[in-house]
């Protein structure tokens, strides 16, 4: 018989759940699995109702990019919960910028989105967490380029290795207080983040040459990684990466 997980009675918040793409798949599994799920979205009202509505949880609207408002959403999620046991900070925004033309002003938004907002959210729910007693469970939605530089990423990877970085330094005071802290490192992964890219008839070709698996990945593959993060098994697990890249990155090269 096949080990099921079970999170009944858990209430988690996920980000960045408003379009098609990883926290609506996560979402729709800790949902599966048993959990209720507030639903977090920046401007897609309708869609985060409608998936609330099959999740059980809240919908809310915040812009990360803020940090009083990402502060804010934990709370905001536990109070309409009644607690918070699962954070899934997947959030974002991706610019591509060669080096010499990325602004200030691009830079701080990509870094407020990706690493400032995740950074208040995530202190305000461990904050939650730790006043019930209970642990808990914080995953972050992070990238392979948290250690593979790409040309045109230089506002988004650094982005990505602060918040690899911010991670092990939360699991590292959290761990005794069975809050664990992870995060998942897609590669390449079709959802509406990468919908323009996905437009150029090349890109697919291009982007097979390099993934050993010989297929790009889906949000399902991700949300699956979430899944166990967020519950008992992986209790014993924290400050870790998992990632999901059918094999991109054991290749030395770009995504």
């Amino acid at each position: 018989m096949p080990l099921a997980i079970d999170l009944a009675g858990r209430r988690a918040l996920v980000t960045g759940a408003g379009t098609e793409g990883i926290g609506r798949a996560a979402a729709r599994l800790l949902a599966e699995a048993g959990a209720r799920v507030a639903i977090h979205h920046h401007a897609e009202p309708k869609a985060a109702a409608a998936l609330a509505a099959e999740t059980g949880g809240p919908a809310l609207q915040a812009d990360l990019g803020d940090p009083v408002q990402a502060a804010a959403l934990a709370h905001r999620a536990a109070e309409a919960m009644g607690g918070l046991d699962i954070l899934v900070s997947n959030a974002g925004v991706l610019l591509r910028k060669p080096l010499d033309e990325t602004t200030d002003a691009e830079f701080a938004r990509v870094h407020a989105v990706n690493l400032g907002g995740p950074f208040a959210l995530a202190r305000e729910a461990a904050g939650v967490m730790r006043a019930a007693g209970q642990g808990g469970r914080i995953v972050f939605t992070s990238s392979v380029n948290q250690w593979m530089p790409n040309p045109g990423l230089v506002a988004y990877g650094s982005s990505k290795g602060g918040l690899m970085q911010l991670a092990r330094q939360m699991a590292l005071e959290l761990a005794a207080e069975g809050i664990t802290v992870n995060l998942v490192a897609p590669g390449t992964i079709e959802t509406d983040f990468n919908r323009a890219a996905r437009a150029d008839p090349g890109w697919r070709p291009a982007k097979l040459a390099l993934i050993p698996a010989n297929r790009t990945g889906t949000a399902q593959d991700v949300a699956g990684a979430i899944l166990y993060l967020a519950s008992d098994l992986a209790g014993y697990v924290t400050g870790s990466t998992i990632t999901v890249d059918g094999g991109l990155s054991l290749m030395g090269m770009r995504p």
